[in-house]
């Protein structure tokens, strides 16, 4: 054959091929954990079984990798840092508050799922590598809190001003109450009750307003 091509498309790189994967079966993780079988990963990713374990080295690490990449903040940061800054600060805040209840409610999903299976281990590290102390995940944590605080920080700057309070204690507050939204319906859910709605519109009018109706006059 003289420059005939087979048709087939490259494979990827393996690190390439490793975060196709994980992006791939991260839905099959979501809904069924560490229930989910072989069968049901290899579908999601489209690849034969035996691709999956020339790529990682069995089903638990696999597993474990998913979980790890959807604990990662990058996308959230992201999303965060996309705010436009010449937006009203109402409209600011309502995209703020959205992303964030967003990530919460799934981190709250993808750590129940830690949990569950490694009580007392300590939720999976960078790369899918178990990591054991809670200390190893309490410093991520506050590493990826001062990431967060960065951003909250860059939205309300425009307005800061404008603030009754220093911008610091502010952005407390407001991840106050991004938190106990979630921790609301989470305890409504475990009651076997209905989960309300966030209006995250109506979040951001609370935190920049609070409940008085400034036209009605004090006693």
């Amino acid at each position: 054959m003289t420059g005939a091509r087979s048709g087939r498309a490259a494979p990827l790189p393996p690190d390439e091929r490793r975060l196709a994967i994980l992006k791939a079966v991260l839905p099959v993780v979501r809904t069924r954990g560490t229930d989910v079988t072989t069968r049901e990963l290899a579908e999601a990713a489209e690849v034969a079984e035996g691709t999956l374990f020339r790529v990682f080295d069995d089903k638990e690490s696999l597993v474990r990798e998913a979980i790890a990449s959807a604990l990662d903040p990058g996308e959230y940061l992201a999303e965060l840092g996309a705010i436009d800054l010449g937006l009203p600060v109402e409209e600011r805040l309502g995209l703020v508050i959205r992303t964030g209840v967003a990530r919460m409610a799934d981190l709250a999903l993808w750590m129940s799922m830690v949990n569950r299976h490694h009580r007392g281990s300590g939720p999976p590290g960078p790369g899918g590598v178990h990591r054991g102390p809670h200390e190893s995940w309490a410093e991520r944590q506050q590493a990826t809190q001062a990431l967060v605080r960065a951003q909250l920080r860059r939205v309300l700057e425009p307005d800061a001003g404008r603030l009754r309070y220093p911008i610091d204690a502010a952005i407390v507050m407001l991840e106050a109450l991004v938190t106990g939204t979630i921790i609301q319906s989470a305890g409504r859910l475990r009651q076997g009750l209905a989960a309300q709605d966030v209006d995250p519109d109506l979040v951001a009018d609370f935190f920049l307003h609070g409940v008085l109706d400034p036209d009605e006059a004090t006693v």
